[in-house]
């Protein structure tokens, strides 16, 4: 009974930090200039997106563990009319400290994307 009692605790205390609502603030640059911002909100383990126009589209599900974010992500470039993956990073950050993915070289287009995770 009692290991019962421990796999449901568990299972619970899981659940808590599954539907904690999370708050990312995001910004995209390309070539150190900024193409994108957003501030979006949703429950860990809700994939979000955001889209610089023509430039680039970032997908993120963020996941809080305790007071650690684990941001699975993907990016996806625009060449030839469409955007087409080309990363999927995963960073594991603590909430309120900066994540940055920085892609790319001095001559040719380099990328970067900074979230910040909060709790609301």
């Amino acid at each position: 009974m009692k290991k019962v009692l421990s796999v449901l605790s568990l299972v619970a205390a899981f659940s808590a930090f599954a539907n904690e609502p999370l708050e990312l603030n995001v910004s995209v640059y390309l070539n150190n200039e900024l193409v994108a911002a957003d501030v979006m909100q949703g429950k860990s383990g809700q994939l979000q997106s955001i889209t610089a126009k023509d430039v680039l589209m970032f997908d993120v599900k963020p996941t809080l563990n305790d007071e650690v974010v684990t941001l699975t992500s993907s990016l996806h470039k625009f060449e030839d009319g469409s955007f087409i993956k080309f990363a999927e990073p995963v960073l594991r950050v603590a909430l309120e400290k900066q994540a940055v993915i920085e892609i790319g070289t001095e001559s040719k287009n380099i990328y970067k994307v900074e979230v910040i995770a909060k709790k609301i």
